[in-house]
């Protein structure tokens, strides 16, 4: 030791010396110069071993440091050098506090380094498990459970009404209703209404700039009273600057005004152009305000005026906020009252008794059902779906702690004989256990944090609304911290039951292998391979499902041909086209240039693109079919489109013809109608020359043509019956356009994308202050109408492809370790002439057995469960036999498998070795 002292450290020696500062004072002072000494041997071993210093330094630093700080909490730990509790603490929680003591953590972190195949097993399988749950639940977290952010977002409900019209059950706010009810209602603090649109937004008033579009919303100046969210800059809107006579005003997002502004902070007060008119900027909104979606970056008030409403157009989005203590059944018993008076003080020219008929009925729902959607039942089947994939992660992992444990049964029982108390023993397991989950969830969040990130990047289509609220924020990581723990438990929970069963004087009086029989061992890992496989046929057969679906809903024909057809959108600002002749003349103008971009075969105009946003309805009265009297007529959709449309989208002429050259000085009214609209009205296929009206009142159009079907909405719903008219027919005047833009359709027999440019600068040519925006493929637009789908179908191919492989590893570990168990019974066979095939045969029967239980669980429970995913499928039943008889089958085929090697390995053993193997 003397030589030692006096030798000079080497530099790796005074690095490992400048380490130990980490332990205490006290424990330097005794054992430094022991450690050092340690150290050198431990280097010297690496090193001669062919280890690199690097990968010496990577495994010893962690130990280090676990030690160093467990010593510095044993220091001070109240657990420290207690002696054990007497033996009659029975219970199995009495061994979690052992466990979790400093020094037995530390000693089961050494155990598990000694096992590295086993720790990163068990690492990456409760890693998987854990993350892929975190996400989900980051994701309902965000968008289902935390509230609106919104002050008293548990009062602000959405006011709509349900309606009685033959294709339609549910409207919004007219403007006529929304002033009724601000008038007249006692139970809101404030109501306000907004409808969305897009405007052309250009620079500040003389800049020279091309303007963009922007997503925005027309809104009451009562609107910031219910949502309550204070400007970043500026003010909101105030009572009068809603009304017709009122100046032009915006308030810009916090998004817009960093990205178009350059967060100017001198903004306010200054006149942009919006639509062609100047408008003063009033007011920023911070991130948070996100109304009505996260989209929206321009506000400006919807200029209402009392003396034009109109009762009958539901165009516009209530929102309200209720009074403290009011509910939500005495706020439509309150709107019941004040609805009989619309009609009193708005005027309409729908005759009364019809008006009656509709059955008009105040609804009022809390805000978050209305933003939310319909996505929840998604997001709870997909949270569903990986805590399944987390379930049969932990029966794993369960078993592969089952095996570990059984080899150390023999020490265990050793410890228990020389005194150690039943938790002290439980302990071991359950360190393990902790340990192991920790670090798991630590990956787990880890990947959960990759997770959202990539789910906030999908592309549209999706429709995931408050996407930009979801993360890895406190309440997730809380999940994640139950969940690990909960998780810690449930892998060791079996095998601490079992520990606590089995008899410390029949394992020392035997030996080896054989401390318990075979039939023992096995019972309680293959009753968690069956809930394995149980679990892992419902995902499978989900994923099928879905796949199915999916597959079916990508053979259906959207009705066109979307192969080189190139879409963008253009709007013309009223204030620069205020006639007729101006609109015709741009458009006619467009769709002729665009003929002449060299590689464009067609083009046209359109109000509407199937499977877009952009939809337009209204009713529809058909001349040869008369209403009874004040019957109300159905609803249909409405497209305005140029006559070229139905040749560049490659829409099938069934009879008749197709429009002809716009015309503003057209005195004849055209209209053209979808098979399916045709067959529903004229069985006998004698539609043309027939009239309908669009609207209440107005002129009556006549059909010059029937074309096929085209689906308008979505590709899961049929195919909707459909009119056409001209886009500047007279009628069109009653048709809404959602954000007074038409979408321009050009056809090539190339690439498509390489269009965007010769389009963009004809629109520029044309116009130089019209933004292009919407460019998309056509192609891209039919693959998003079935994105949902296809995001469901693949996260349920990942959870089932999981839980196929952990079910295949978790029968081949049976087998195998059954195959180790069982060396002298086959031994004994094979002496006694047992052909190879035999023993192959005997054990896969036992593998195919167990899964067979397993497949038939899991059967009966997908009967019940896939039933939750009817709202998802398209043409597939939740039973189809097709898919739950094929999912048996893959079941089966990977048990099989999973069992034939260990069964091959078994038929090759030498019968000889087999007899002496203890």
């Amino acid at each position: 030791m003397a030589d030692f002292r006096m030798r000079p450290l080497s530099a790796d020696e005074r690095l490992y010396r400048g380490l130990l500062h980490l332990y205490p004072a006290e424990f330097r002072d005794r054992f430094t110069l022991e450690m050092i000494e340690a150290f050198r041997d431990e280097r010297r071993a690496a090193l001669r071993d062919g280890q690199s210093v690097a990968r010496f330094w990577l495994s010893l630093v962690p130990d280090l440091v676990t030690q160093a700080a467990a010593e510095r909490l044993a220091s001070v730990s109240p657990f420290r050098r207690q002696p054990d509790p007497p033996n009659d603490e029975d219970s199995l929680m009495a061994s979690v506090p052992h466990a979790l003591r400093f020094t037995e953590i530390r000693h089961a972190a050494r155990r598990l380094r000694r096992v590295p195949t086993f720790m990163a097993t068990t690492l990456l399988v409760l890693g998987l498990g854990i993350g892929a749950t975190t996400a989900v639940f980051s994701i309902v977290n965000g968008v289902l459970l935390r509230p609106l952010p919104y002050p008293n977002a548990d009062r602000l409900v959405d006011v709509s009404h349900s309606i009685v019209v033959p294709g339609i059950t549910h409207v919004d706010q007219s403007d006529a209703s929304f002033l009724l009810y601000q008038r007249h209602n006692t139970v809101f603090e404030a109501i306000g209404a907004s409808r969305d649109a897009s405007v052309n937004l250009g620079e500040i008033v003389g800049a020279a700039a091309s303007a963009a579009r922007v997503t925005a919303t027309g809104v009451s100046a009562s609107l910031f009273k219910v949502l309550r969210v204070p400007p970043l800059l500026g003010r909101t809107f105030v009572d009068g600057e809603d009304r017709k006579e009122a100046p032009r005003l915006v308030i810009l997002s916090e998004g817009l005004w960093h990205r178009r502004f350059g967060s100017d902070p001198s903004i306010i007060g200054k006149r942009v152009v919006v639509d062609g008119e100047a408008h003063e900027i009033v007011g920023v909104m911070p991130k948070r305000f996100q109304y009505p979606t996260s989209e929206t970056e321009l506000w400006y008030p919807y200029l209402f005026d009392p003396a034009h409403s109109n009762a009958a157009s539901f165009n516009h989005k209530g929102v309200a906020l209720l009074k403290p203590g009011v509910t939500r059944e005495a706020a439509v018993a309150e709107l019941e009252r004040v609805l009989p008076r619309l009609l009193d003080e708005f005027p309409t020219d729908i005759p009364r008794e019809m008006f009656a008929q509709v059955h008009l009925h105040p609804l009022v729902v809390p805000l978050r059902d209305v933003v939310v959607g319909d996505v929840g039942r998604l997001l709870w089947i997909l949270l569903g779906t990986v805590a399944l994939v987390l379930l049969i992660a932990c029966a794993n992992v369960a078993n592969l702690f089952l095996v570990r444990g059984e080899s150390r049964q023999r020490e265990l029982a050793i410890r228990s004989a020389l005194g150690a108390g039943l938790s002290t023993v439980l302990a071991q397991y359950l360190s393990e256990a902790f340990l192991l989950a920790v670090g798991g969830g630590v990956f787990g969040v880890g990947l959960a944090a990759l997770g959202v990130r990539l789910v906030r990047s999908m592309p549209r289509g999706l429709d995931l609304p408050r996407l930009a609220e979801v993360s890895i924020d406190g309440w997730v990581l809380l999940f994640a911290l139950g969940l690990t723990l909960l998780t810690a438990f449930a892998v060791s929970l079996i095998p601490l039951l079992r520990a606590r069963k089995i008899p410390i004087s029949s394992v020392l009086k035997e030996s080896g292998r054989s401390a318990t029989t075979g039939g023992q061992r096995q019972r309680a890992r293959s009753a968690l391979v069956v809930a394995q496989v149980a679990l892992a046929l419902v995902l499978v057969a989900s994923s099928g499902l879905m796949a199915r679906s999916f597959s079916r809903l990508r053979n259906v024909k959207p009705g066109f041909d979307s192969d080189g057809l190139l879409t963008v959108r253009v709007a013309l600002p009223a204030s620069k086209y205020t006639t007729n002749a101006k609109i015709v003349q741009f458009y006619n103008e467009l769709v002729e240039q665009a003929r002449a971009i060299p590689g464009v075969s067609n083009a046209a105009i359109t109000t509407w693109l199937p499977l877009t946003d952009n939809s337009s309805n209204s009713v529809t009265q058909i001349e040869d079919h008369p209403l009874p009297p004040n019957g109300i007529p159905r609803v249909h959709d409405i497209l305005q489109v140029s006559g070229s449309y139905f040749a560049t989208m490659h829409i099938p002429v069934v009879m008749g013809r197709t429009f002809g050259p716009q015309d503003p000085a057209r005195t004849t009214n055209e209209a053209i109608v979808s098979r399916a609209f045709a067959e529903r009205y004229w069985k006998d296929g004698t539609a043309i020359g027939k009239r309908l009206r669009v609207g209440i009142s107005g002129p009556w159009s006549t059909i010059v043509g029937v074309v096929d079907n085209v689906h308008l909405v979505a590709l899961d719903q049929p195919a909707e019956d459909g009119v056409y008219v001209p886009t500047l027919s007279p009628q069109a005047d009653s048709v809404s356009v959602p954000d007074g833009s038409v979408a321009l359709v050009v056809r090539t027999n190339g690439d498509a994308s390489a269009l965007i440019g010769p389009v963009r600068r004809l629109v520029q040519s044309l116009d130089p202050t019209l933004p292009v925006f919407d460019e998309h493929m056509m192609t891209s637009i039919v693959r998003t109408a079935s994105a949902r789908t296809q995001f469901t179908m693949l996260l349920l191919a990942v959870a089932s492809g999981l839980a196929l492989v952990l079910g295949a590893v978790g029968i081949y570990g049976v087998m195998a370790y059954g195959v180790s168990l069982r060396r002298r019974e086959i031994g004994v066979r094979m002496a006694l002439g047992a052909r190879p095939a035999d023993v192959r045969q005997m054990i896969s029967r036992q593998g195919v057995m167990l899964a067979g239980v397993g497949v038939v669980i899991g059967l009966a429970a997908a009967l019940g469960l896939t039933r939750f995913l009817r709202g998802l499928l398209y043409d597939v039943s939740p039973t189809d036999p097709l898919t739950l008889g094929g999912t048996c089958v893959v079941l089966l085929v990977v048990a099989l498998v999973a069992s034939w090697i260990p069964a091959k390995r078994a038929a090759g053993m030498d019968a000889a070795v087999a007899l002496r193997s203890d």
